[in-house]
């Protein structure tokens, strides 16, 4: 019998802080946003998410921030490396 392959998701690598910045537009925010919503951290957005970074995306990004350990102590609402990571894998 054949053992079927368990794939582990592919992390995207995190495109960099200055994408999550108030005002920027870009696929990474809308990439992020829908992480977040298929994760269950989608309650602060009204509409979207989309490309324009807002506070609801910082509000969300917070919330998955405040329910790991590894990023409890940081919770700024901005994604880092970290967050990116555990939240995409």
């Amino acid at each position: 019998s054949t053992t079927p392959i368990v794939s582990k998701p592919v992390v995207p690598a995190f495109p960099g802080r200055k994408y999550f910045q108030t005002g920027t537009v870009n696929e990474h925010v809308t990439k992020l946003g829908k992480q977040l919503v298929k994760r269950g951290f989608g309650k602060h957005y009204y509409s979207g998410p989309g490309p324009r970074w807002s506070d609801a995306d910082r509000l969300n990004v917070r919330d998955f921030q405040r329910s790991r350990a590894a990023l409890k102590g940081d919770a700024d609402g901005y994604p880092g490396p970290l967050t990116w990571r555990l939240l995409f894998s």
